[in-house]
């Protein structure tokens, strides 16, 4: 009998919540893609919360920017509601503050006597001089996403770390904050529901891997897909008619990201195993609604762009989505589209909290019941909703859309037919991607003019009488252009140092040997390269739909660009089928957005 009496003391040593009411544990990643392949990287993560739980294969972001879409995860609304627009305009600036922080699902679940808590990164802006409202426990990140070297507050007190994997790290940092309060917590108050948040860092930049990791995943290229590296796109929104294709070191460059990111949520992905271990450790995991998502994706060369996010497309807008929870069906797809803004709303009827009026999304549960009680009627008379808002940044008032179309028709057609004659092999030379001047073909003529100035237009080919004075005034203007191309090709040299990466109405960015700290290392031979990953008037309002006849994306852009795409026969979005609308009768898509806009607007 003493050896069982022994095991019975160590058991009872473990604090057991029992808590009244629904716990809640919201797990999010930064920058993760779903199109990329990340999640079948995952095997533990897939398990206990696909495999054990709900996918959600239509899990959309209203805003594919980090600060904006933590905003709208954290009140529920969308960006033109909360007045995030950028990592920068209001990120945890006075505005949001004063208004919209004292109305995130933390704050509404304390006020119902929830413990909460908030471990890891918070918004892009967040300077720690102070604690956000809602939270009983905090420890967030001071301003973007690190591994190492970064400061954290810590209930009201700033901590700064090193570069010490074992104590430093920040992923692992946080699955230990976590697992510490729910030791805490169980033994404390073990009666009392809670909320805890967890906000990983991986897999954004500078995507520092755990060194046990750092050896993984070489030559796995899951991010080619179809739209990887496809170029020329004359079809599409400005900087995508500007940018081309990738140079080969741009190549290398993504392979080795893709490569760097798949690593640092191994971490995520083992410390996601800790965690369900603690919560049927403690005795809560069967009381726990557990909610996996990120704040938008990510692209590595998609349509040519090197990296990044920002853009309307799936690589970009589409997340992952799963949760589990008490009475939850196991292992099924949702196939409704569901949003960021639709988490905060969830989290507070899992509380037992009716949704406030300034929340744009909804809950999911009854979505969830819905399909758990596998009746077609039960959807049919939820009325979930088909379509979603996408946006980005202020849209002003657009020209009419016939005239639009128009003369969108005629800039693609003649894009077109100039890229198709700069590959003629008597324009080679000529035509260049990217080149400072460009010839532009005159389609009417068949002549060259050079793009920006007041010349006459010259004949391909043309007989000329030449006398001593033409040959003087030709090798002076001869010289004169030898001088303007060695002056461009220094140009271009210039472009691939820190003072002069730089493109007009383009964000672009400087990449070296000294910007990765840990294995594996960016190749001292490949030295540094510049890349342009946004452009300042890529603005645009879109409306995606899915639903049992039509998955599409249809867009308008600030530049007046309009583009719809069909992903039913283009999952990759490759063609902008823009054209359709000039024969046909979708006028109405203006209208049906223009109306969307002023429903969720308050």
């Amino acid at each position: 009998m003493i050896i069982p009496l022994i095991l019975l003391q160590i058991a009872y040593t473990i604090d057991v919540c029992r808590t009244k009411g629904k716990n809640v544990v919201l797990i999010l990643t930064d920058d993760q893609d779903i199109e990329l392949g990340s999640m079948e990287f995952m095997p533990k993560t897939r398990n206990l919360l696909q495999v054990r739980g709900i996918t959600f294969q239509s899990g959309f972001v209203s805003t594919p920017i980090c600060c904006p879409s933590r905003s709208s995860i954290l009140t529920g609304q969308y960006v033109h509601n909360h007045n995030v627009f950028t990592n920068n305009q209001n990120c945890s600036g006075a505005s949001w503050r004063e208004i919209y922080e004292k109305q995130t699902f933390g704050v509404y679940l304390q006020k119902k006597n929830y413990v909460t808590a908030y471990f890891g990164k918070y918004l892009n802006e967040y300077d720690g001089s102070y604690q956000p409202p809602g939270w009983n426990e905090w420890m967030g990140l001071v301003k973007n996403s690190r591994f190492y070297n970064y400061t954290v507050v810590l209930n009201g007190e700033k901590i700064k770390h090193g570069f010490d994997y074992e104590r430093d790290y920040f992923t692992d940092l946080i699955a230990n904050d976590t697992i510490a309060f729910l030791k805490k917590h169980c033994k404390r108050q073990p009666t009392k529901p809670f909320l805890v948040v967890l906000s990983f860092p991986a897999p954004h930049g500078p995507e520092d891997p755990a060194p046990q990791f750092s050896h993984l995943f070489e030559n796995v290229e899951t991010h080619r897909t179809p739209s990887w590296n496809y170029a020329p796109n004359p079809d599409k929104q400005w900087i995508l008619q500007h940018t081309g294709r990738m140079e080969p070191v741009h190549v290398v460059f993504t392979d080795l990201l893709h490569r760097r990111r798949l690593q640092t949520l191994q971490s995520v992905d083992h410390n996601i195993q800790r965690l369900f271990n603690e919560l049927r450790n403690v005795g809560v995991l069967s009381q726990t609604y557990i909610i996996y998502s990120s704040d938008h994706g990510y692209h590595l060369g998609q349509f040519g762009l090197v990296k990044g996010k920002n853009m309307p497309y799936e690589f970009d807008i589409r997340v992952p989505f799963f949760i589990r929870g008490p009475d939850t069906p196991r292992n099924i797809t949702i196939r409704e589209p569901v949003m960021n803004v639709d988490i905060a709303p969830t989290i507070l009827d899992v509380a037992g909290i009716k949704a406030p009026p300034q929340m744009d999304g909804r809950s999911l549960l009854p979505l969830i019941k819905a399909y758990g009680a596998r009746k077609a009627r039960s959807l049919r008379k939820l009325r979930w909703r088909h379509t979603v808002l996408i946006e980005r940044g202020k849209m002003t008032k657009l020209k009419n859309l016939r005239v639009r179309l128009e003369m969108q028709s005629n800039h693609v057609q003649e894009n077109s037919m100039l890229y198709a004659h700069c590959k003629r092999p008597e324009f080679n030379g000529f035509c260049d991607e990217k080149q400072d001047s460009e010839y532009v073909l005159h389609l009417d003529e068949e002549k060259l003019r050079w793009n920006g100035t007041v010349a006459e237009l010259y004949e391909r080919s043309v007989k000329v009488l030449i006398d001593g004075r033409l040959r003087i005034r030709w090798r002076s203007e001869f010289l004169n252009y030898l001088h303007q191309v060695n002056y461009l090709n220094r140009k271009s040299e210039l472009l691939e140092t820190k003072t002069q990466c730089h493109v007009p109405q383009m964000n672009c960015f400087l990449h070296g040997t000294d910007h990765w700290r840990t294995p594996p290392l960016w190749p001292q031979e490949y030295g540094e390269f510049c890349f342009c990953q946004n452009a300042n008037n890529n603005t645009y309002w879109c409306l995606r739909t899915v639903n049992e006849t039509h998955n599409f994306l249809y867009c308008e852009f600030l530049t007046e660009f309009i583009s719809y795409y069909d992903l039913i026969t283009d999952p990759y979005q490759v063609s902008n089928l823009f054209v359709y609308f000039m024969h046909s009768n979708f006028f109405f898509f203006p209208c049906f957005l223009l109306h969307f806009k002023s429903k969720i607007s308050k």
